[in-house]
């Protein structure tokens, strides 16, 4: 989305460019300098304005992103599944799911100057009522944490998932431990109550690292409109290279147990890819390094191996068991 066809329905208007810089590095400084205050912005038209201009169009490609980790089946579905936004903020995520898939949100956002800023958007963007009453929705529901569960916290979590019954659960927050760790306890307590996890573990065993002082995350590279990418140069923050905490879940999932994610991307040797992965191995979760030879690429899957990132699912055969790490040979033609 293009930062010219938002600036119209902010509540706040900025004079110049510079102002609204001004105001994105306010906003940034609380968020990293006074976390005690964090909150404080929320009740300034002027930097919920800021926060909807900078963090809402930045952060909206995030959901495009992750559904490139679905096969082309699992994309299409999505067109008949509503979405429950929780934490909402301006509408990021709900307008992002319009935009990709055309279907309802229902936000929740218990801030007053958020829900005004959202709805404004809506009614600027589209000619639409902003919806905030989820019972309206249709039966088949996605319930999305967008960058909320680790500002609300598990047990809060568990209660709007017991109210609205949805048949997916996504879980989009920062990369960092504690998200990390948020997201563990959620997934117990999922796998406790017969969920599957979708994404990123393939199996519903423990996970190997939690009872390690790592953690897993992803990595997505996004790309942004000029306009946005200019305000973002600007304000001298990166928010092209995004480290994310991403899980998704449903109630009846198949694991694909051949499989495995990239977990971290080592630096190349000069012949091979270095990569950790999970896998099942062993009937658990296992992680492991592996070496992925140039030699059995073609020209044009050089290129595309090259691209894989953390949270990359692969198929793979074992050439070699080495004394530290696993030799493999990716299966092309079952990789999406």
């Amino acid at each position: 989305m293009k930062l010219s066809e938002l600036l119209p329905h902010l509540l706040h208007s900025f004079s110049s460019e510079s102002d609204l810089v001004r105001a994105i590095e306010e906003i940034s400084h609380k968020f990293t300098k006074e976390r005690e205050s964090i909150g404080d912005y929320l009740n300034d038209p002027r930097l919920v304005s800021a926060y909807a201009a900078f963090y809402l169009t930045t952060n909206m490609p995030k959901l495009e992103a992750v559904t490139q980790w679905l096969n082309t089946e699992e994309r299409e579905a999505l067109k008949g599944f509503d979405l429950i936004d929780v934490g909402a903020g301006p509408g990021t995520f709900s307008l992002a799911w319009r935009e990709l898939f055309g279907t309802k949100s229902a936000m929740i956002e218990t801030s007053k100057l958020m829900r005004e800023q959202a709805v404004k958007f809506y009614q600027g963007l589209y000619q639409e009522e902003a919806l905030f009453k989820p019972e309206l929705l249709g039966e088949k529901k996605i319930l999305l944490f967008g960058h909320s569960l680790n500002e609300m916290g598990v047990e809060a979590g568990l209660e709007y998932i017991k109210k609205y019954n949805p048949e997916k659960i996504w879980l989009l927050e920062p990369g960092t431990k504690q998200s990390f760790a948020l997201a563990l306890s959620l997934r117990k307590k999922l796998i406790d109550l017969h969920w599957k996890v979708r994404f990123p573990c393939l199996s519903q065993g423990e996970c190997p690292m939690s009872q390690t002082d790592d953690w897993c995350h992803q990595y997505l590279n996004v790309r942004h409109d000029p306009e946005v990418e200019r305000l973002t140069q600007l304000a001298s923050r990166d928010r092209r290279h995004l480290p994310m905490t991403v899980m998704m879940f449903e109630r009846d999932y198949q694991q694909r147990e051949t499989h495995g994610r990239i977990v971290r991307v080592f630096p190349q040797t000069k012949f091979s890819h270095e990569w950790q992965i999970c896998f099942q191995r062993n009937n658990e979760l296992q992680l492991v390094r592996v070496e992925v030879p140039f030699r059995q690429f073609s020209k044009s899957q050089i290129k595309a191996v090259a691209a894989f990132l953390s949270g990359h699912e692969i198929q793979f055969e074992v050439l070699k068991e080495l004394q530290e790490k696993l030799r493999i040979a990716l299966h092309f033609d079952l990789i999406e």
